[in-house]
């Protein structure tokens, strides 16, 4: 190790300290906002209405290099009036241009020759909106520096970035170059002074953290002017910039994109009071979050009273499969091949509820899926993926506001945390901090899921917060090999027969287990098998109505099972 890089590795160490040591100082929460205020919390992103006509040009029909430019086309022109939609070759994009058509929007898929738009016909249409006909000129999309500032210039300048073999279409569109990065190296250096001679530039509530071989969320970061970064989790030196740059942002900011290192990331960005969002492959997003198609709420409150059956013990089933919004966007497929079978097995399913901001027409096509049974609650943790006990006061605060507003926003009422038991006094810790949560009326409870043991460290206890139940995973259906050709169904059958010999008792948390479904390996058909093999003594609920009934039946105290 460098004497450079041993002194950025003390300096993250200090830094990590000193965050520690802060996020430990949790005081009482102050009184909740007002409705009014949680809608005024949410509305950060600026709004636009969308051009009459919606060009969509797909993907297909476009080089790599091509397409990021196009990307940053479309960010320039939704600046001003959303209507370039590019059709990446999925199901969710054509299920939008199909959503369009019935909203009334005329769709372009030609030029005037009756030609597929390409790279020079979508140039060509949009030049207007293309600041001083001006181009910028970067050396290759295979290149985190080049392209995301050739991105970051755009959204100063909006100037169209160009890599270098396409530049000569650029010239003959009668574009005019107006900056050249093509033969700058990139480093560190490079990156510092430019966020410092540009940050001002760009908004404070957000941050794109993205590598050059994603497209998705640029055309989002060049309309709503958010700068563009990313460092690797595993260079010490950068992550100190990265979190001087998170530090400059205010807090509960939101970090689109992703990442080298999922708990390195997330850990750091819960570090300053932010959450992240990942959608390296959120796509369309400028056009998209001025597009609103669903008028329904993801979930209401529940006001019922379970009926239960003293001799059977209650599980909730909580597959954690939509819990970021490329997954939503893109895929989704472990609820839409659930809802296929028609099943009158309860599921719940971990939701982004950013979608309903930033991607409604994926709400309304999530909740037209729905089949009876099938519930929502969000993704970790509420507004966004972060780990609150990396929080302080101040930043759960604004954090808990923000995750009350935007849950106010989908209607979703009981929320995911996603984090790791660590030291002796963490459930006091813990309950302290869900006190931020708990002080607002449509937020009804909460289910943690808990590292160590796959989300199961908690072991299923349950912490009253302001008479709320949040209720830890109890047993989580997630194979130790983290591939999924190896789950059986021995296994499964296994895994049923622990279920089946927890007790029946409602009026302790004995009778109650929250079932995690780690979606990377096991499947919709894996699923069923588990639940066939479930006893008569076993009962599935949905998640709000276990939560009623831990609510209404179980001592309001701090309990762990078979305690």
């Amino acid at each position: 190790m460098t004497l450079k890089m041993a002194l950025s590795f003390v300096m993250i160490m200090f830094s990590i300290l000193f965050n520690t040591i802060d996020a430990k100082l949790i005081w009482n929460p102050p009184a909740p906002k007002t409705e009014a205020e949680l809608v005024e919390i949410n509305g950060r992103f600026d709004t636009y209405e969308l051009d009459d006509e919606i060009t969509v040009i797909k993907s297909s029909n476009l080089t790599s290099s091509e397409i990021q430019s196009v990307i940053i086309l479309q960010g320039l022109v939704a600046k001003e009036k959303p209507s370039l939609f590019i059709d990446h070759g999925y199901a969710t994009n054509r299920n939008a241009i199909a959503e369009f058509e019935k909203a009334g929007y005329e769709i372009s898929y030609n030029d005037a020759d009756g030609n597929p738009w390409r790279f020079s016909s979508i140039v060509e249409k949009y030049k207007s909106y293309i600041a001083d006909n001006g181009y910028i000129l970067f050396a290759t999309v295979q290149d985190h520096g080049q392209l995301n500032t050739a991105t970051n210039l755009a959204t100063i300048n909006g100037w169209l970035p160009v890599s270098a073999d396409n530049e000569q279409a650029a010239i003959n569109l009668g574009l005019e170059k107006k900056a050249d990065i093509s033969g700058d190296t990139i480093d560190l250096a490079y990156l510092k002074k430019f966020y410092k001679e540009y940050k001002d530039c760009f908004r404070k509530d957000s941050l794109v953290h993205m590598y050059y071989y994603a497209r998705g969320v640029r055309d989002f970061a060049v309309q709503q002017n958010i700068f563009v970064l990313y460092i690797e989790d595993a260079d010490y030196t950068g992550r100190l910039f990265r979190d001087e740059v998170m530090r400059d942002l205010e807090p509960s900011a939101l970090i689109f994109g992703w990442c080298q290192y999922e708990i390195k990331f997330t850990l750091s960005a819960s570090r300053y009071g932010h959450s992240v969002v990942p959608s390296d492959h959120s796509y369309n997003l400028c056009v998209l979050s001025s597009f609103d198609s669903n008028d329904k709420k993801m979930a209401t409150a529940y006001e019922g009273t379970p009926e239960l059956d003293p001799n059977k013990h209650y599980v909730a089933i909580v597959y954690s499969d939509g819990d970021n919004l490329q997954w939503i966007q893109n895929g989704f497929s472990e609820y839409h091949t659930w809802q296929s079978y028609n099943s009158d097995v309860p599921v719940t399913w971990t939701f982004a509820p950013i979608a309903t901001e930033l991607a409604d027409v994926d709400v309304a096509r999530t909740l037209d899926a729905a089949k009876d049974g099938a519930t929502f609650i969000t993704g970790p943790s509420g507004g966004g993926y972060a780990r609150v006990t990396q929080m302080n006061s101040k930043e759960l605060e604004a954090f808990s506001d923000y995750t009350a507003s935007i849950m106010l926003e989908s209607g979703l009422r009981i929320m995911t945390f996603l984090d790791e038991i660590n030291g002796n006094n963490f459930d006091a810790d813990m309950q302290k901090r869900l006190k931020y949560f708990a002080r607002y009326d449509n937020i009804d409870g909460g289910i943690l899921q808990l590292d160590p043991n796959n989300y199961a460290g908690g072991g299923g206890r349950v912490y009253f917060v302001n008479d709320k139940p949040f209720v830890t995973v109890g047993h989580s259906l997630w194979h130790d090999s983290g591939d999924a050709s190896q789950v059986t169904n021995e296994w499964l059958a296994e895994q049923a027969a622990i279920i089946n010999a927890k007790p029946a008792d409602i009026t302790t948390i004995n009778g109650y287990t929250v079932i995690n479904v780690h979606p990377w390996t096991v499947g919709p058909d894996d699923l069923a098998y588990f639940v066939s093999q479930l006893g008569d003594n076993v009962e599935v609920l949905p998640a709000e109505e276990l939560l009623a009934a831990v609510e209404q039946n179980v001592p309001h105290e701090f309990a762990q099972p078979n305690a």
